[in-house]
């Protein structure tokens, strides 16, 4: 027998089974695939529309001047509603939105046709809505959001039914907020994951090229931007310039970019070089001061960031990063990312440490081998003037030995000069006994006499000459002596510095690898 069942009055309109638990079931469900806080928003709409057939849905959250902003909203009447704010922030207490902000209560409307105090809603209606919801979303009793529904069926939300959906919304954010929390634990985890990836990579560069190159890839592809760039302080004309990139863009946009310069405070990279710190831009659009923009748009890049590079206290570059897509910047990959600046700030610092260093060891070993080729040239130069000196001792030395033999001849003469001067005496006495027949022979006896003494004089003069050139030549053998000792002293003094040399030389190029 079937079970009893009451008939509904005549007349009576059917509602339908509500499904608020299922509702909310999927939702839960929806959330798991949170990434960051905005996305809860954009989960929770999408989820809650779909379930209820709503044709609208927004997420109203607060931009800490007293206004409320929309964060996200869908659906087929998104135009028509758009049209009313036009993107522009909303007093606090102004509409349903606005009501159920200041109220902190769930706001149902089952007719549009009475709400002459909202234009949203008024414009709801003439887009065929028949009922509003407007649920408050709060946090440890502190308002947080505000989420906006309409529908083109009425939801017969009233009475306990709305208790119910008040109830379900204090779940539906305790269930938003856990999904935050296991969000930011696994974007921390992941976050984490890159900074070591960035790390690991650091430190397989080995010069300041391949650091920057490197590092553009590692954190362009661990974090998920499309496109990178680095930028250098030219310090003379106090603007960056480009000096590497990384990824993908438009032609359009890399011709902008190698062409451009930044001044401080200017576009995004001048903004993080004044900052000094990490400057995030959701929209590249807004940045009117980037001559990257216009360029930026037509290419499709949406967000951008960019970090200064530190060397020894001052800031010698950044590094700026884009996306196609619109995002938000969690803390925690805000924080990642400042992370990855110091520790990319630290090891290109190493980097261009040990640059210079090879650079200066590599001077050092120019100037080594410049100082070893001159100490060398000095060797050879010693080992000649040894060489000379010793050729100019044997040549005294002969020079010697023939003034010493010039000296025997010279003795020779001169006694025979004296034997002659002899016999000119004898012969002058004998001619003086002969009388007037020796007056002949004693004229020439005479003239015999006189050229011996003149003989004898020269060779006197000469044996003086050859006597001096004597001692000359003993002094020049001696100096020449003492040269090549002291030259040889200096050919040992030379080689010990052509070890040192070797040493130097050996250090330069340990340092140098």
């Amino acid at each position: 027998m079937a079970p009893f069942r009451s008939r509904p009055a005549a007349g009576a309109t059917l509602r339908p089974v509500p499904q608020d638990v299922e509702s909310l079931e999927k939702l839960i469900t929806d959330l798991e695939e949170v990434t960051d806080g905005p996305s809860t928003w954009r989960i929770t709409v999408d989820s809650t529309v779909a379930s209820h057939n709503f044709s609208y849905g927004a997420a109203w959250l607060p931009d800490g001047e007293g206004n409320l902003v929309v964060a996200y909203e869908t659906g087929p009447i998104t135009p028509e509603l758009r049209a009313v704010v036009a993107d522009r922030p909303v007093p606090a207490d102004v509409g349903l939105v606005g009501k159920a902000w200041s109220t902190k209560r769930f706001v149902y409307l089952g007719a549009l046709a009475g709400c002459e105090d909202c234009l949203r809603c008024q414009a709801a209606s003439r887009a065929g809505m028949a009922a509003a919801v407007v649920i408050p979303v709060l946090h440890r009793d502190q308002q947080i959001a505000v989420l906006e529904y309409y529908s083109a069926e009425p939801l017969y939300i009233d009475g306990p039914r709305g208790e119910k959906w008040a109830s379900i919304a204090r779940i539906a954010e305790q269930a938003r907020f856990s999904a935050v929390a296991a969000a930011e634990l696994r974007q921390a985890a992941v976050d984490r994951a890159a900074v070591t990836n960035v790390v690991a990579v650091l430190g397989e560069s080995a010069d300041l090229s391949s650091a920057l190159r490197n590092t553009l890839d590692a954190v362009r592809t661990t974090f998920g931007w499309s496109y990178g760039s680095y930028w250098q302080v030219d310090e003379e004309q106090e603007v960056l310039r480009f000096k590497v990139d990384s990824g993908t863009v438009s032609d359009e946009f890399r011709k902008v970019t190698l062409a451009a310069t930044f001044a401080e405070g200017a576009g995004l990279s001048g903004r993080a070089w004044r900052a000094g710190d990490l400057v995030f831009v959701r929209d590249i659009g807004e940045l009117t001061d980037c001559v990257r923009a216009p360029a930026a748009q037509r290419a499709g890049v949406s967000s951008g960031v960019c970090f200064p590079i530190h060397s020894n206290g001052r800031i010698v570059g950044t590094m700026d990063f884009f996306t196609g897509d619109f995002i938000d910047l969690s803390e925690s990959r805000a924080s990642a990312l400042r992370n990855v600046a110091q520790l990319v700030s630290q090891r290109l610092e190493i980097v261009r440490a040990v640059e210079n260093t090879a650079e200066n060891a590599q001077a050092l070993l120019d100037t080594v081998s410049r100082l070893r080729a001159a100490s060398d040239d000095a060797t050879r130069v010693a080992q000649d003037a040894v060489s000379r000196a010793s050729d100019m001792t044997n040549e005294v030395e002969a020079l010697g030995n023939a003034s010493t033999a010039i000296g025997d001849v010279i003795k020779i003469i001169s006694s025979i000069a004296e034997q002659t001067n002899l016999l000119a005496l004898n012969a002058t006495i004998e001619a003086a006994r002969a009388g007037e027949a020796g007056k002949g022979f004693a004229v020439v006896a005479g003239e015999v006499k006189d050229l011996a003494r003149e003989t004898a004089e020269a060779t006197q003069r000469v044996a003086e000459q050859i006597a001096g050139i004597q001692n000359s030549t003993r002094t020049v053998s001696a100096g020449i002596l003492t040269t090549s000792e002291t030259i040889g002293q200096m050919d040992a003094v030379q080689a010990r510095m052509n070890e040192v040399l070797e040493e130097q030389a050996r250090m330069a190029s340990s340092l140098r690898s």
